[in-house]
């Protein structure tokens, strides 16, 4: 236990000392205004506004006189930060210091975006202050402080207890001078890796000032200064797939927040399940691969982490529902999560930290189905151009014309006939004939019956190859869209994971809302299934099973999908597999508390470790990479893709069915006025 007596002054302004300190400090750190809060005569604030607004730097001052009657809307309003941080000034001898700073604490004001310098001018009667500031890790648990006086309002306590118990963290920017001649000061830094994570409170001295030398001031970086957490346990918080039975409350394991994906919620967790080299089946690679990156800071800066298992990770932030990921960082009770969507419509309940650690992207699987009549595909007018199918129709023309001059010069019984049933018997490489004993055979007739004959069966050949080519080389025909996907005959089922409990969840969840639309018939039809006791929800190993059955399409993330897919296909199933694209490649990051006391650390680390490497390496380590059908194989033509020729074939009966029934009644015709003769 340690004591420290400070002085007290009769005089509650500061001397011309501390204002040049003020000034100087203030100017180092570059902000732009200051909000000064001061008791005592007006002059002295009048001075120091009149020094420092030669910097460029705007002053407003608040009069904290009376611990009873100051007015909180006036140091609202001065303590507000819009874009850039703002200084703040304040003097330990004012009546309501304690009351100003427990207000600030209250309403999260220690932190980045507030530069408070505390100048203290009493003189400590005992020579211990020195030793105990030296300790670079000071947890003051039990101060002795109080003082015997007349009057409770002429009580004072240091600022090293006042500061102890307020709720700092490791983003605080307390700087403190002590004075240690009447021209000389000395600066120390106050902060707390996490009052309310069982931190330490830590005291570190960080510069001085002398009236000839001015201000120095360590140029070391922040949280070089603040590297080791001095194994401060921070709260993370994983999201599961299986809803826990009254999960009004979460399943919590251990402490630090980071939201994961658990499929199932497991009842026995440890944290190799999120860290280990070998993949855990019940852990989503996008949660490993965040969850490592997150141990590595941690390993790096000596804390570690508690977990909290809930079923999801987006919720609507309603105590009284069910707990989720985005819930637990709304409510301040968890600290980070590994991986979360950037939604901007969620931005006024968390904080996003950068850069990005992953990437999701979801794609509905399944194996192209080998029954049913198949999707309509008009191929087999596809081989041609449309320029080259009308130089066709000019050829049998041109050579039908001709055709028919000839049986005109010969003196045929028919010539029309002739002409046009000669030209489809070349195009289908056939020939005609009337059967007639005519002896005069026309050499242009001859000629052009050769010529045509060449010609169409260059087409011929032109044409089949193509469609054979087609045929054995083609792509498969595909689901194209999530419309189509609901009129196929497959049966869709989810994978177990947070995301697909927040979709059908949530009225407002999509997983790509350019197919709004589509996902909400989809997302009835499997309510609809699930009301009726089938399984929509299967971990992703015996959801690609199914998928390598056949008759499921299976909605996963990629690379859990290429994991499993990777180690069960075999070729032929792999040239059979198809997927059609849902949530887009969507990268992922970790997420804090609003105005969270971490976050600037953890930007600053991840940035650390994307320069030497490190998020890179994390994820080639967790990601799995595609796998593709090697070659092609022979593509079975269903009834859809034939349509055309079963088309054409049953045009070409219905019409001979027309000829003879307009034949029989022309002869039943004949007929009768043969009779009647």
């Amino acid at each position: 236990m340690t004591t420290l007596w400070f002085n007290l002054p009769t005089v509650l302004g500061l001397d011309d000392n501390s204002m040049n300190l003020s000034v100087d400090y203030f100017v180092s750190i570059k902000t732009k205004y200051v909000c000064l809060l001061t008791c005592g005569k007006s002059n002295w604030n009048q001075k120091f506004a009149k020094r420092i607004s030669n910097h460029n730097i705007a002053v407003s001052t608040v009069h904290i006189s009376n611990r009873h009657k100051f007015d909180l809307n006036r140091i609202k309003i001065c303590l507000k930060q819009t874009l850039l941080p703002i200084g703040v000034l304040i003097n330990p001898q004012c009546p309501a210091f304690e009351d100003v700073m427990y207000y600030a604490s209250q309403n999260l004001l220690f932190d980045r975006n507030h530069k408070w310098l505390i100048n203290e001018e009493n003189k400590v009667l005992r020579n211990d202050l020195t030793l105990v500031f030296n300790e670079k890790y000071v947890h003051f648990e039990d101060f002795n402080t109080t003082k015997v006086a007349d009057n409770v309002d002429d009580v004072k306590i240091p600022i090293i207890d006042v500061l102890n118990n307020l709720n700092l963290s490791v983003d605080a920017d307390i700087t403190a001078s002590i004075t240690k001649d009447y021209w000389r000061y000395d600066l120390y830094e106050f902060f707390n890796f996490g009052k309310s994570r069982g931190g330490k409170y830590v005291i570190q001295n960080i510069g001085n000032w002398d009236i000839n030398k001015g201000l120095t001031l360590t140029k070391t970086f922040k949280y070089y200064r603040r590297w080791n957490f001095q194994k401060m346990a921070l709260k993370m918080i994983i999201s599961g797939s299986v809803p826990l039975k009254e999960n009004r409350n979460p399943y919590k394991i251990t402490s630090l927040s980071v939201c994961s994906s658990m499929t199932p919620v497991p009842r026995v967790f440890h944290s190799e399940m999120l860290i280990g080299r070998i993949p855990d089946p019940g852990v989503a690679i996008i949660s490993q691969t965040g969850a490592q990156l997150l141990h590595e800071i941690a390993g790096i800066h000596n804390f570690g982490y508690t977990y909290t298992v809930v079923d999801r990770w987006v919720g609507d932030y309603n105590r009284n529902h069910l707990y989720t990921a985005t819930n637990g960082l709304y409510f301040r009770e968890h600290d980070i999560t590994p991986v979360l969507r950037f939604l901007p419509a969620h931005f006024s309940r968390y904080d996003v930290v950068f850069p990005t650690v992953t990437f999701i992207e979801t794609r509905y699987y399944y194996r192209i189905p080998s029954y049913g009549i198949g999707k309509f595909e008009n191929q087999f007018l596809r081989p041609l151009s449309t320029a080259t199918w009308w130089c066709v129709v000019a050829v049998g023309a041109l050579c039908g014309i001709v055709l028919m001059l000839s049986t005109i010069v010969e003196k045929r019984p028919i010539t029309v006939n002739f002409a046009l049933f000669s030209v489809l018997a070349l195009i289908c490489q056939q020939f005609f004939e009337e059967f007639e004993d005519i002896k005069r055979i026309s050499s242009a007739r001859k000629l052009t019956i050769l010529v045509t004959g060449l010609s169409c069966l260059l087409i011929y050949n032109y044409y089949t190859s193509s469609v054979v080519s087609w045929l054995l080389n083609g792509p498969p025909p595909s689901i194209n869209s999530l419309w189509e996907l609901l009129d196929s005959p497959l049966q869709p089922v989810f994978q177990d994971t947070g995301y697909s409990y927040s979709w059908l969840q949530l009225p407002d969840y999509y997983y790509n809302k350019k197919n709004a639309k589509a996902e909400e018939v989809l997302k009835k039809r499997i309510l609809n299934m699930k009301k009726k006791g089938n399984s929509i929800i299967i971990p992703v190993n015996e959801g690609i099973d199914l998928v390598r059955k056949g008759g499921y399409v299976y909605h996963t993330d990629v690379n859990s999908a290429n994991s499993r897919i990777s180690q069960t296909f075999t070729q032929r199933e792999l040239c059979d597999l198809d997927s059609l694209n849902s949530m887009e490649k969507t990268l992922l990051y970790p997420c804090v508390q609003k105005r969270s006391p971490y976050r600037e650390f953890f930007i600053w680390s991840l940035s650390r470790l994307m320069e030497r490497g490190i998020i890179r390496c994390i994820q080639q380590r967790t990601w799995s990479h595609g796998v593709k059908c090697e070659g092609s194989s022979p593509r079975a033509l269903a009834l859809g893709g034939a349509a055309p020729a079963f088309i054409l074939l049953a045009a070409g009966y219905i019409l001979g069915t027309v000829i003879m029934l307009f034949e029989r009644l022309k002869w039943k015709h004949d007929k009768s006025r043969l009779k009647h003769f």
